[in-house]
């Protein structure tokens, strides 16, 4: 998945989803020329997908495991996984993480919120010249009228 980038006029609450930092730059001066109060800064930042908390697992569920052997065998079952290599324990948390994944996936259960980070910060241009209003009549001159 590619980097998604939003924009604050606050550095609280960022909005969108651009593509690029400039497309997000481009939003955030178009959102600050168009608020009524006027903001002097933008902000503009990475999202960041929250980590769905799949991973790191496998020796809870070990020890679960373990725990429910003991309690149906007694000492007969204490042993029952407790001499895994650190090896064997990360592959099942690898394995414990894919599954746990693909499930949240599958039933639409990934977070959707997120974090930003790598802010940066941009002063908004100045507004253009308002055009004319054609109801006031423009000075060329100071002085007297030729009446």
């Amino acid at each position: 998945m590619h980097p998604k980038y939003s924009f604050s006029l606050n550095r609280e609450h960022y909005t969108g989803a651009f593509s690029t930092r400039d497309e997000a730059l481009t939003a955030a001066f178009d959102a600050a020329m168009k608020n009524a109060d006027s903001p002097q800064t933008v902000f503009v930042g990475r999202r960041v997908l929250s980590d769905p908390m799949a991973s790191g697992h496998a020796r809870a569920i070990l020890a679960n495991m373990n725990a429910r052997a003991r309690s149906e065998f007694g000492d007969a079952g204490s042993a029952y996984l407790a001499n895994l290599s650190k090896q064997q324990i990360e592959n099942l948390d690898r394995s414990l993480d894919l599954v746990i994944r693909g499930w949240l996936e599958h039933n639409e259960l990934l977070p959707s919120f997120s974090q930003v980070e790598a802010i940066s910060q941009h002063s908004v241009p100045p507004r253009m010249a308002e055009p004319a209003n054609d109801d006031f009549a423009e000075v060329h001159g100071i002085g007297a009228s030729g009446e």
